[in-house]
């Protein structure tokens, strides 16, 4: 992060949770599930359907899909013969356009202008991160850490997946688990699909950022497209300083690590000849 934003952080204990408009790029999470689906990728997620259906167990906790619990019980029928009833459901059509049309529609009205990323990173030395986000090494980076005992957010971080642009969106299988669930459970198991996927496009490389992400929701009362939360001042590790960055600015975040934060440590990054990055420890 850049300097101001540092000072921020460590003076408010609080960061950034945005919603992906913010982002700086515009493949990043799909604002829509997925529009335009042709016949081809119907019958692909009917015959998914159909294939979670077949393997759902008698004793798991009973789901209240109308569409995935009909297809359930009739292969539950056939008894020993599933093989036969799938093959039979699989060449008749089975219309799941008001399932799509119902997801879609909570994803619209409820969850897409309310969600919200945090983006982190597991790389204190990734040049790509230091020059695109913390001024080019005059800014700074904060380390958190998991305590084991701690139920801070980022133990449930997961890694960003990057993907050719065809693949971003929902494939048929991500479709097919999303039907067999409620709406509401639906949309939110669509968010984490979204949220964890990223074009593996050869201009920007965004894969050398090896992101990790956690989403969440803005809080009822919030209007915008960001939300400030709270960090426990435990959480914070260490911070790491730029070569770039000015002594008067490195010192007045070096004035912060008191009192709760006391405990952070502080490292200044240094570059070699061969551009290899190493932290000589002020703190």
């Amino acid at each position: 992060m850049s300097a101001s934003t540092a000072e921020i952080v460590l003076n408010t204990k609080t960061l950034r949770w945005s919603h992906p408009d913010q982002f700086d790029d515009t493949l990043d999470v799909a604002q829509v599930c997925d529009e335009k689906m042709d016949n081809n990728k119907q019958k692909q997620i009917q015959d998914e359907i159909i294939n979670l259906a077949a393997n759902y167990p008698a004793n798991r906790k009973k789901n209240n899909n109308k569409l995935f619990k009909c297809l359930a019980s009739l292969i539950s029928l056939s008894g020993g013969d599933k093989t036969s009833a799938i093959s039979e459901l699989k060449k008749g059509p089975i219309d799941i356009s008001n399932s799509i049309a119902g997801i879609n529609e909570c994803w619209a009205r409820n969850i897409r202008d309310d969600f919200r990323i945090l983006c982190l990173g597991i790389e204190n030395n990734n040049h790509r991160l230091w020059n695109d986000y913390a001024e080019a090494y005059k800014g700074a980076v904060i380390e958190l850490v998991c305590r084991e005992e701690s139920d801070s957010p980022w133990r449930i971080a997961k890694p960003v997946e990057y993907v050719k642009e065809k693949e971003l969106f929902l494939t048929a299988k991500d479709w097919a688990v999303a039907m067999s669930l409620e709406t509401s459970a639906a949309a939110y198991y669509i968010i984490e699909k979204c949220c964890l996927r990223k074009a593996k496009d050869n201009e920007h490389k965004w894969f050398e950022q090896n992101e990790w992400r956690i989403p969440s929701f803005c809080r009822h009362y919030e209007t915008g497209k960001v939300s400030d939360y709270g960090v426990n001042p435990n959480d914070f590790s260490a911070v790491y300083f730029g070569h770039k960055m000015d002594s008067e600015t490195q010192d007045n975040l070096l004035s912060l690590l008191v009192g709760e934060l006391g405990h952070v440590s502080a490292f200044r990054c240094e570059l070699d000849s061969s551009q290899n990055i190493s932290f000589r420890k002020l703190k």
